[in-house]
């Protein structure tokens, strides 16, 4: 297995989610690209994505035909927000969640673990684009905004007709559900401070519409790990992301839970980090050195992945992982290998298929290229990325549970780890 280090420069995908209010950001002043900077820029990502990607078949594309294709659009980039636009649009065409480009300000709010947004997230459930989540104490909550509401219109265009144009601009990523998420993400993109007006539809009177102006407001992602033994008596721990320190955060917990008769594992909307923290947790559930898969690297060399060590173990009962197709990546490798090996079921919604990982590279001007250096293959030889992980028990997201505030998946969870426990307190 190789060195923890290696492990912690390699980045998985993250899918960001504002969970409390951070500070304003002030992004450090970079000078203006020239023309000749661009050019440079566009030949450096396109060689560095020709030379490192962890497929030499490129995904199916035809990289050089596309570096054409691009270069003769990049004196068309009228800012730099079109110019990396086209980079990213680029790099999009090998339907890849983890290789990307982040513009200066991106780069800077990923660094600090923070992101924009207007404090609720949209997605589609039972074919209507619903609110799915609203940040609490966020301007969002304050204004009346609620799960379940759906959404009609964003600056007064027809909500479908705004999602076809940042389709036609995106193209697709490495699943339909990934490509959605990537939608739906760009839906509400903009700049601190700058406001989206939504024309929303109440769910309890569908006559009743209004619209509600929200400010975009800079919101923290840094890792957050939440702990609690249910009335069932079961233990629930929650993760967002894998990052440090979250391996001792989640260890705290599961100590705190060692002794349930079941624990209830949540990465719904965790869309990854870094592998070390991934196999660091994974330990805990292990008294002895168990596969976690490999990496593969463009020439085919593996960098084999392992959890466990001897006297280690904090839980040794049964073990449930609630996954939605929000949880990507390092969640995707956690709860893939767990399922595989018998060492926990898996409940909830097919995860998103993102799992590869990425290398950052630097960009003159303040910008950054991800690249998928490497590949990942599962201990008995899948590749997740893609197909995801398809849950022992699917629990489908309904409008109806949104408007009740109700929590069906883990509802599932327990029920299911009750029925697996029974015969055990029976056999006794």
């Amino acid at each position: 297995m190789k060195s923890r280090h290696t492990l912690r420069i390699i980045l998985l995908w993250v899918v960001v989610l504002a969970v409390s209010l951070s500070a304003v950001a002030q992004v450090p002043a970079q000078p203006a690209l020239s023309g000749k900077d661009r050019k440079e820029i566009f030949d450096y990502v396109w060689t560095t994505v020709s030379e490192k990607y962890y497929d030499p078949k490129m995904n199916g594309v035809d990289w050089k035909d596309v570096g054409k294709r691009y270069k003769e659009r990049v004196g068309e980039a009228t800012d730099e927000a079109a110019f990396y636009q086209l980079l990213q649009t680029m790099v999009g065409e090998l339907h890849d969640a983890h290789t990307r480009i982040r513009d200066p300000y991106k780069r800077y709010l990923y660094d600090r673990l923070e992101a924009v947004t207007p404090g609720i997230s949209i997605s589609e459930v039972e074919g209507q684009n619903v609110i799915v989540s609203v940040i609490p104490n966020s301007e969002a909550e304050k204004a009346g905004v609620k799960p379940g509401m759906i959404v009609r219109a964003i600056n007064k265009k027809p909500i479908e007709e705004r999602l076809a144009e940042i389709y036609a601009l995106i193209g697709s990523s490495s699943s339909d559900r990934a490509t959605k998420i990537l939608a739906y993400v760009n839906l509400l993109d903009g700049a601190e401070d700058s406001e989206v007006l939504l024309w929303l539809e109440n769910p309890e009177d569908v006559s009743q519409t209004f619209e509600v102006k929200l400010k975009r407001k800079v919101y923290s992602t840094a890792v957050q790990v939440f702990g609690r033994k249910l009335e069932s008596g079961l233990g629930y721990i929650k993760l967002n992301r894998w990052k440090a320190p979250g391996h001792e955060q989640f260890r705290q917990e599961l100590i705190a839970l060692k002794d349930t008769p079941g624990l209830i594992v949540d990465l719904r909307g965790n869309g990854g980090g870094a592998p070390a923290e991934v196999l660091e947790i994974g330990s805990y559930f292990f008294g002895n050195l168990v596969p976690f898969g490999k990496f593969i690297r463009r020439s085919g060399r593996p960098d084999l992945l392992a959890a466990g060590r001897s006297g280690g173990q904090i839980y040794k009962g049964l073990v449930i992982v609630i996954v939605n197709e929000s949880s990507g990546s390092g969640s995707e490798l956690f709860a893939g290998v767990m399922q595989e090996i018998g060492r926990a079921w898996v409940i909830g919604r097919q995860s998103c298929g993102c799992l590869l990982a990425a290398t950052r590279k630097k960009l003159k001007g303040g910008g950054e290229l991800d690249v998928s250096e490497f590949g990942y293959i599962s201990p008995k030889g899948r590749k997740l990325e893609g197909d995801g992980i398809l849950p022992d028990k699917l629990v489908p997201l309904t409008l109806e549970d949104l408007r009740q505030r109700h929590d069906a998946a883990l509802e599932e969870a327990e029920k299911f780890l009750k029925n697996h426990l029974q015969p055990l307190v029976e056999s006794k």
